[in-house]
């Protein structure tokens, strides 16, 4: 019976090879787009799984907020004396580690090479609470010594080419730990790469009393790095937490004081309890200076669900496409149905039959799917930004939900077909009289969802693409073009440093200006007895002429003015509206922690945007020193970017002959800002295309459906005179009309779901209205071209075959 069954399915199938064929495309482009979506959805929820201690390892979390009152911020960072004075006093603390890292970089030499590498400064049991596999050395003592060293297994190929280094020497460039050391740092132990699904990425390790040397820190107020505590099983978190707020009332009560008396500073501060395995997609807020909690790889669970709905909805519209042809093709195969029901086939058999060739060609367009996957993966990566490899990817969970998908996807799409096909009258499918009651409402209706999905993704890729293009167009109030960003770091003497680069590109002709200064930070001000947040930013006289950055009122920094390096500042004219300063030039500003710090405007310059567009101007305060930072802005000749680029690699190798050679170019930098807004542009972009595919094959078995319900039509018109446009006009007007009122649902939810989205920028594009217009043509374009083709054909056919039968 099952081999007559499959015998006869796949006899249908080569039949109608072509809607076979249609079915089998629309059906792999689903899966493939929900296979990914799954894969994607497990990655993300997988991260920091791999370690023994879950789900007994958890991170310090710190609320504060600033004064009593105020709105308060939670933070994934503590200081450096929270991890033992917890570990201390509260029982259920089994054993800490503090972790500073992440986001910073140091110049790591080894073997005659200078390598740019991301660092961790931890404590010695390391390893013990976290789950990185050792590779070579002792894991009890690996990093016991304060001159001991771990690096990860690329960086030892990186340096010696093998793995089997423990015992060589490394040193750093102009670090203050590694200079109060007084001797090489020495490899104690090569451990496996971190995984990719690992919040933690790390190339070295050092031990935390090695930071020490240079970094004491006993400030309980200070929030910077991680804290992370393995407790006893079953402690209650809550009362956890609350012994740990009740340490840091008790140990910090001299410091809120002092903090008090002498800043009039009092935060707020509680401490709470993160799982580790929660950290990935809830990174929480970073304060200021908190890119050091070691922690990257931050994600937001609601990239998840809007890769999961977009896959759902192409796979949905994939098997509404193979239900409305199936349904379609029914009535070729009425004759078949009435002579099975008139040899006593049951309902039950005949749905059998039909479910068997849903089956089959499922089974094909899995077996399809799998191999646009493996085709495709190198693009998702890229789109997604992972490093997904198949072979590992598919684990008995994923394979579950395969064959789970497999069996929804058969019921699906065979179900309801077998059912219509099922119920059909011997007596009127042998006699041509069988019709499909209700002119197919589930058909149509099911056109109009895949229609409004697809004008709420084509709408959302016009939108993304205009935001994109606003960004990458609009006036930042400075030029970022032909500028290089570099940084001189490390515990070196940066005036003797920068007084030589100096010195040497002013023999560049490729290279216009240079500047030196800071990236800023977040910091109080007061002017006229009133508090401003504000922006505080170092800079030299160059900067505003190397940014292109025009002065609104006031002068520039000069060198001639012995008091601009010590009391004077530029203010930006978000401080000054802030202030409500009329006439700003020579008014005092006082910053936060320092009373002597008392500086006096010289200048205003016009709104420049120095953070993102999703952020509002905020004021900025900028001042001089008489020793610069080591940050660096170049501006070069256009014409000559090469020499530029090699004068400049020179110079700095000559300044700081023991660091490796970065450098950035600024508008690059302000581009990777918004890296996951491209990401997900091209994702939404590539999804309207596919639904618009999908759709197309949708229409094509509907009008293929409408042709054959009203052969008879057509002929009785052509053969009172109809013409072949008033015959396509005829079948194609009920399609428009569907299409038409998709088109104004896709266009009502995508006006509310993308203004949402446009919200989270302070600097955003307009929702114009001709965006509609040509989101409406653009869809009624496509479906009049899918349907009219199928009309021409049905209108071209002889009206005598139509006519002959009875």
């Amino acid at each position: 019976m099952i081999r007559n069954y499959f015998k006869i399915a796949w006899r249908n199938i080569v039949k109608n090879r072509i809607y076979s064929a249609i079915n089998i495309v629309g059906l792999s482009i689903g899966i493939t787009c929900m296979l990914f979506a799954v894969l994607y959805w497990n990655n993300e929820h997988s991260f920091d799984n791999f370690h023994k201690n879950n789900p007994n390892l958890y991170r310090v979390t710190t609320t504060i907020a600033e004064n009593k009152g105020e709105q308060t911020k939670t933070t994934g960072g503590t200081g450096q004396v929270q991890g033992p004075a917890f570990k201390e006093t509260v029982p259920e603390v089994k054993s800490y580690v503090r972790i500073l890292g992440g986001d910073i970089y140091s110049d790591v030499i080894a073997n005659n090479k200078a390598i740019h590498l991301r660092p961790l400064f931890v404590d010695e049991n390391f390893l013990d609470v976290f789950n990185f596999h050792l590779l070579r050395g002792n894991a009890t003592i690996v990093l016991n010594d304060l001159s001991s060293v771990v690096i990860t297994e690329s960086t030892a190929k990186k340096f010696f080419n093998t793995i089997d280094v423990v015992g060589k020497l490394l040193q750093l460039d102009a670090d203050p730990s590694y200079n109060k050391l007084g001797k090489p740092l020495i490899v104690s132990g090569v451990v496996q790469d971190p995984p990719a699904n690992s919040s933690l990425q790390f190339d070295v390790l050092f031990t935390f009393k090695f930071l020490q040397l240079s970094f004491p820190d006993n400030n309980w107020l200070n929030s910077y790095l991680g804290t992370f505590v393995v407790l006893n099983p079953k402690s209650d978190i809550k009362a956890v937490a609350q012994k740990f707020n009740s340490v840091y009332l008790l140990r910090a009560k001299e410091q809120l004081a002092e903090n008090a008396k002498t800043y009039g500073f009092n935060p707020q501060i509680s401490y709470g309890l993160q799982p580790v395995t929660d950290i990935h997609l809830n990174p929480l807020i970073r304060s200021s200076g908190n890119a050091e909690g070691g922690i990257i790889n931050e994600s937001s669970p609601v990239y998840s669900f809007i890769f999961m709905g977009i896959a759902v909805f192409i796979l949905l519209m994939a098997a509404i496409n193979f239900i409305n042809i199936s349904i379609a093709n029914s009535l070729q195969r009425a004759k078949e149905v009435g002579i099975r029901k008139i040899s006593c086939s049951s309902k039950r058999q005949i749905v059998a039959q039909f479910l068997y060739e849903s089956a089959i060609l499922c089974f094909v367009a899995f077996l399809f799917s799998l191999f646009l996957m493996n085709f495709t993966l190198p693009l998702f990566n890229r789109l997604a930004g992972k490093q997904i490899i198949l072979s590992t990817a598919f684990d008995a969970k994923l394979l579950c939900c395969l064959v789970l998908l497999f069996a929804v996807i058969i019921f699906l799409t065979g179900l309801y077909p077998a059912f219509v096909l099922s119920k059909f009258k011997p007596s009127q499918v042998l006699y041509n009289k069988q019709k499909l009651t209700g002119r197919n409402l589930l058909g149509r209706s099911l056109v109009v969802v895949q229609f409004s999905l697809a004008v709420f993704l084509l709408i959302a890729t016009f939108i993304f693409y205009r935001q994109m293009n606003y960004i990458r167009t609009k006036d930042l109030g400075y030029n970022a073009a032909q500028v290089i960003r570099m940084s001189v770091g490390g515990d070196r003497d940066y005036n003797s440093v920068i007084t030589f680069i100096k010195n040497e590109v002013a023999k560049e002709r490729s290279i216009k200006i240079i500047s030196f200064g800071n990236e800023g930070y977040n910091t109080d001000a007061r002017v006229n007895n009133q508090h401003l947040k504000t922006q505080y930013k170092r800079i030299d006289e160059n900067f505003l002429a190397v940014l292109d950055i025009p002065l609104k009122a006031g002068r520039n920094f000069s060198m001639s003015f012995s008091s601009d390096t010590k009391n004077g500042a530029i203010v930006n004219e978000a401080f000054v509206k802030a202030a409500g300063l009329h006439n700003p030039i020579g008014s005092a500003i006082k910053i936060a922690g320092d009373e002597n710090e008392t500086k006096a405007i010289v200048g205003v310059v016009k709104d420049f945007h120095y953070g993102s567009l999703r952020e509002p101007i905020a004021p900025l305060v900028m001042y001089m020193t008489e020793v610069p930072d080591g940050g660096i802005w170049i501006r070069f000749d256009k014409a000559k970017q090469k020499e530029a680029l090699a004068a400049i690699e020179k110079i700095a190798k000559a300044a700081i002959p023991a660091a490796a050679f970065q450098f950035a170019f600024l508008d690059e930098v302000n581009a990777k800002q918004y890296v996951q807004e491209q990401r997900w542009q091209q994702v939404v972009g590539i999804a309207s295309v596919l639904s618009f595919v999908i759709c197309c094959l949708g229409l094509l078995g509907l009008a293929h459906l409408a042709a054959h319900q009203r052969a008879k039509e057509i002929g009785v018109r052509k053969v009172l005179g109809a013409s072949v446009a008033q015959i396509v006009t005829l079948i194609s007007h009920d399609f428009l009309k569907l299409v038409a009122v998709a088109f104004v649902i896709g266009a009502s939810v995508s006006w509310i779901v993308m203004n949402r989205w446009l919200q989270e920028f302070a600097y955003r594009t307009i929702f114009n209205w001709w965006i509609f217009i040509i989101a409406g043509a653009t869809v009624i374009f496509i479906a009049s071209v899918t349907v009219s083709f199928q009309a021409l054909k049905a209108a071209l056919a002889n009206p005598v075959k139509s006519l002959r039968t009875e």
